[in-house]
């Protein structure tokens, strides 16, 4: 699974939401890295498998980074165990 965490340098929210899936990453031991992509947008905007799943003032807490990561990974790991 490819998590990119799109921004733009200098905004401080999306050094909140990497600390955020840094943390549930961790937690729910997944083998994840997420990739910063630099494109000069405003807000910041988190792209799971090249869908933005989640952009920057929508559910920003840990709760449901968990809970969208959590689904992804799921759907992910079901599909390759169902081939």
């Amino acid at each position: 699974m490819r998590v990119e965490l799109i921004y733009k340098p200098g905004c401080e929210s999306y050094s909140k939401i990497l600390a955020s899936l840094q943390t549930v990453i961790a937690e729910e031991r997944m083998p994840i890295h997420v990739e910063l992509v630099d494109t000069g947008i405003t807000a910041p905007k988190i792209r799971i498998d090249g869908n933005v799943e989640h952009e920057s003032g929508i559910h920003t807490t840990i709760d449901a980074l968990s809970d969208l990561l959590c689904r992804k990974w799921k759907e992910m790991t079901e599909c390759v165990l169902a081939a």
